[in-house]
């Protein structure tokens, strides 16, 4: 589940004890949710950063690829740079994991 997925849920079931009357530890009973996880999301919706609530908008890059070769023997590492973030990604890494990487990196900067 992303984070985006995560913060909407969480605000429909705020949305829903809200709308309950009941205090967090009752409704939370109800609901066979973990009473802290709600103080939390309620923390986060009432004196949190909104900022995450509104859409970025995506942004694209031009890259010009050349057709020559680099000059590499193709067995030294990579870096990637993310802002002030940079990952060095070695021969036989994980791609799953780096993706998973990327996609965080991605998310926070």
């Amino acid at each position: 589940m992303t984070q985006k997925d995560k913060r909407i849920e969480w605000k429909a079931r705020y949305e829903a004890w809200k709308a309950s009357g009941q205090s967090i530890a009752e409704w939370c009973r109800s609901q066979e949710i973990k009473d802290h996880q709600m103080y939390y999301w309620v923390q986060q919706f009432e004196h949190g950063n909104h900022t995450q609530e509104t859409p970025v908008e995506t942004q694209w890059l031009a890259v010009q690829v050349d057709d020559e070769p680099l000059p590499s023997s193709g067995r030294g590492p990579i870096l990637l740079h993310f802002g002030a973030i940079s990952v060095e990604v070695r021969p036989g890494a994980n791609m799953s994991l780096l993706s998973d990487v990327v996609h965080v990196l991605q998310s926070r900067c």
